[in-house]
């Protein structure tokens, strides 16, 4: 097992030292994913000091990990909320750590109140209880887990509502979203309270009928959260970040209809006569620039269009000019995505199969047996 934590603990400390020396560290996200990677260092670190002498002289040590647990869910948020540009917290975002914060001093004032003999005789005797398999119920570990349970779903709720509104940037802004949509980071949230879940549940169930293995219970855990840290990181490394515009003032709404129907018309010819739908990388200020206008007037006369937003403007546009190709070409169709501005073969896939209600070689076939 010390093996497993050593893994754990070198992933952290390997992510820590990528982010700090990467372009992007500088950023309030990535100072926030170090912080995450922080607690769970320290966690594995709390986890082996527990099976050694050092925690017997020092008694404190067996008393703060369980503490960290309230702080998961919370410092997941955060990173959720980073990605809007949040460059510095308010005093109200530091009294989201207020139930770690009481748990430590909850902890401190046991800890001076209860003699070191004492805490470290009931700690044996966890052990030896976990050892014998033997029921390990107690009031006290059930209002923990219940309370950072509580915590876990409250904030992975929080998290749902940052990406969707970051999300909703995303797609006025952006044509492609490889690398910088958040996606990963709900379903990682979501497995992180699952895996809370799991224990609490098992713990009731051992209680009422002891069959479960203790040891083997925790030595899994242990491995899900190194696994869980090791998805956390992987995606943070690759994760891009992208400058969100901020908000103008437009006048676009004193305009008169028929002036934002002749400004939709004339983006349409562009589109259709110079093909900027082949750049990748295209977004809505780019698309801007080229056509001479602010990125707010942009994005009103797309707000007067059929389309949704930016993003479903663009792929529209790409996957028409890919449908010729398909039917007129013998031409590979990962090719023909690609140099129509398409950077990700499963984001092809997904949005050509939501315009066309087909997939690109079943559009293919049927369209050559029909010419």
């Amino acid at each position: 097992m010390n093996i497993i934590f050593g893994v754990g603990i070198g992933i952290s400390l390997f992510a820590t030292f990528q982010l700090l020396k990467g372009k992007n560290s500088k950023l309030i996200s990535t100072k926030i994913a170090v912080l995450i990677n922080i607690i769970w260092t320290l966690r594995l670190v709390f986890f082996l000091l527990k099976d050694s002498e050092i925690a017997l002289k020092f008694p404190i040590l067996l008393m703060l990990d369980q503490n960290l647990l309230l702080l998961d869910s919370v410092v997941l948020w955060l990173y959720s909320r980073s990605l809007l540009n949040t460059t510095k917290f308010k005093l109200q975002t530091y009294l989201n750590f207020l139930p770690f914060i009481v748990g430590l001093l909850l902890s401190i004032t046991s800890y001076i109140s209860v003699p070191d003999e004492i805490i470290v005789e009931h700690f044996l005797k966890i052990k030896d209880n976990i050892s014998n398999n033997k029921s390990l119920f107690s009031i006290d570990v059930f209002v923990l887990f219940s309370v950072i349970i509580t915590i876990s779903v409250v904030y992975f709720g929080k998290s749902i509502r940052e990406i969707k509104k970051f999300n909703i940037i995303l797609y006025n802004h952006f044509s492609n979203l490889k690398n910088i949509s958040a996606n990963w980071i709900l379903k990682f949230h979501g497995l992180w309270v699952f895996l809370f879940l799991i224990p609490i549940i098992l713990y009731i169930v051992n209680y009422m009928y002891p069959i479960i293995n203790i040891r083997l219970l925790l030595s899994f855990m242990i491995i899900i959260q190194v696994l869980f840290s090791f998805i956390f990181n992987l995606n943070v490394i690759s994760q891009n970040y992208v400058s969100i515009p901020k908000k103008g003032m437009s006048k676009q709404d004193n305009k008169p209809i028929k002036q934002f129907i002749d400004e939709l018309n004339e983006l349409k010819r562009v589109l259709e006569t110079n093909q900027y739908y082949q750049d990748e990388e295209l977004s809505l200020v780019k698309l801007s620039s080229y056509l001479n206008i602010k990125s707010i007037e942009l994005t009103e006369i797309i707000k007067y269009s059929e389309f949704d937003n930016f993003y479903d403007l663009i792929n529209t546009y790409r996957v028409e000019a890919i449908k010729k190709e398909l039917i007129s070409s013998q031409e590979q169709i990962m090719i023909i995505a690609y140099s129509n501005g398409f950077n990700s073969k499963s984001a092809f896939n997904r949005i050509f199969k939501d315009k066309t209600g087909q997939t690109p070689s079943a559009f293919r076939n049927l369209n050559k047996n029909t010419s």
